[in-house]
């Protein structure tokens, strides 16, 4: 059996699993991320609102608190290093109860949130004349951003990756054992060989638990579904709106997303850790988002989906196991998580041990080429350098071949059809890959040359299945 001996793993690559690797990897360490699907950002990480929240909604006093504001706050200078695109629009909360929004104003001040401000009737409205005569008071936080929050985390693993980093896609851990000098991770077929685990797997923290024989918490799931509407309604709101939250969460929203939709959720409640969307739910959003604001048109829906949070009682788990030596838990990580990832991996590697010293290497990725923010001249010479980039793949989002190849052919090689989406959008518009999916596969199994049968949609069971047509159409 092969054995790897490296200086930390990570179990679990969604944001936060993530932010933990490419720190590490940037400090010098010798570091695995091992992951059950085939990609990173598949789990919690790619089904949220894309914020990051500026953190008067937190109980003052928790880690939430402390970490979403020093998270949010780290992010302008992250996203600059990663040429990710992140945009400060500011956020508003609005309501008709101005003591709950009062209790917000002091909250936010308690945990250092800067840039807030109360609206009165008058203002709020002006500001946001689409708002329902119901919505007489609120407040605007501007340093508030919106994100592509699996994109981000994308580039965050690329850069980790080619900083010295390894991920163990499509891993699935049968024991992991303790021995005098740590662990040793198997999966029948392999064995790594490690001193400290980062436990962030997300909903499947117990699982990993339970193999370690450390802490099990009581973990809640709570499903969040949404509507994403057409680039047709991108300018229903030009900010982030919430409703005064409740102790379910923060309401139902409607926000303006990086890539010009417009997305409308979450519902709240009690689940298994499926990603389901329901009647009740939609039904249960459209409700609310017509008492908030006017011009929601439901009708230009051009996908749903739901996420799942997993909650351990009011705070995130960020400790050193008290069962096992080197070992991290890190569970609960709902919202905030996103805002708060950033800090969460630092406080996580100051619990291990290890020293978080991101100079030691600084390799730093190529950006994505994207010609939707190209010049006309810029779009010529590209094409000119290389026909590819002149030849449309997806026609909803605009989507070259081009950008299709240099996707696959990065630092995380994406296996999948979803893992093509969230890089580059392509089946991402109207038509939800209609008319395109028989082409992306295509391109997947020439560059990664693997069987055309053998790409899946985005777990190692969702095969795809293609048009006849699509199959005897030339690229």
């Amino acid at each position: 059996m092969n054995r790897i001996s490296k200086d930390a793993v990570i179990i679990g690559a969604g944001v936060v699993g993530v932010s933990i690797f490419n720190d590490l990897t940037r400090s010098g360490y010798d570091v695995a991320i091992i992951e059950k699907e085939l990609d990173v950002s598949t789990g919690t990480t790619k089904a949220n609102s894309g914020l990051i929240h500026a953190g008067f909604d937190c109980k003052p006093n928790t880690l939430k608190a402390k970490l979403n504001v020093e998270g949010n706050a780290m992010y302008p200078e992250i996203c600059a290093r990663l040429g990710v695109e992140l945009k400060r629009l500011g956020a508003y909360v609005v309501g008709n109860d101005e003591e709950a929004v009062n209790n917000l104003m002091e909250k936010g001040k308690a945990n250092g949130v800067k840039g807030m401000k109360k609206l009165s009737n008058s203002a709020l409205h002006k500001l946001l004349p689409n708002l329902t005569p119901e919505m007489t008071t609120g407040l605007f936080a501007e340093n508030a951003y919106i994100i592509d929050p699996y994109f981000y985390t994308i580039c965050l693993a690329e850069e980790g990756v080619i900083n010295g980093g390894e991920i163990y896609f499509d891993y699935h851990i049968k024991s992991i054992k303790q021995t005098a000098n740590g662990y040793v991770i198997s999966n029948g077929k392999e064995e790594i060989i490690t001193p400290i685990i980062f436990n962030a797997a997300g909903a499947g923290y117990n699982d990993v638990a339970k193999l370690l024989k450390s802490e099990l918490y009581n973990v809640v799931h709570r499903r969040g579904e949404y509507y994403v509407l057409d680039h047709s309604e991108k300018d229903v709101v030009k900010s982030t709106i919430f409703p005064l939250p409740t102790k379910a969460g923060k309401g139902v929203l409607v926000t303006p997303t990086v890539n010009g939709n417009i997305l409308v959720g979450p519902t709240s409640y009690e689940s298994d850790d499926t990603t389901v969307t329901t009647a009740e739910g939609l039904a249960d959003i459209a409700t609310k988002v017509k008492k908030m604001v006017d011009n929601v048109n439901l009708g230009k829906t051009i996908r749903v989906f739901a996420g799942v949070r997993s909650i351990v009682g009011e705070d995130f788990v960020i400790e050193p196991s008290q069962k096992c030596k080197g070992v991290i838990n890190i569970a609960g990580i709902c919202s905030p998580g996103l805002s708060s990832a950033p800090a969460i991996s630092q406080m996580a590697i100051g619990l291990s041990g290890l020293k978080y010293d991101p100079t030691i290497r600084c390799n730093k990725i190529a950006p994505y080429t994207n010609l939707s923010k190209m010049s006309v001249a810029e779009k010529n010479a590209l094409i000119r350098r290389d026909k590819d980039y002149g030849l449309i793949v997806c026609k909803c989002e605009g989507i070259t071949l081009g950008e299709i190849k240099d996707a696959i052919n990065r630092p995380i090689r994406p296996r999948t059809m979803d893992g093509i989406k969230r890089r580059v959008r392509a089946g991402m518009g109207r038509c939800q890959g209609g008319f395109c999916n028989d082409k992306v596969a295509m391109i997947i199994s020439q560059e990664n040359n693997i069987p055309l049968n053998s790409v899946v949609k985005e777990k190692s069971n969702g095969y795809y299945m293609l048009s006849r047509s699509g199959v005897n159409e030339k690229l």
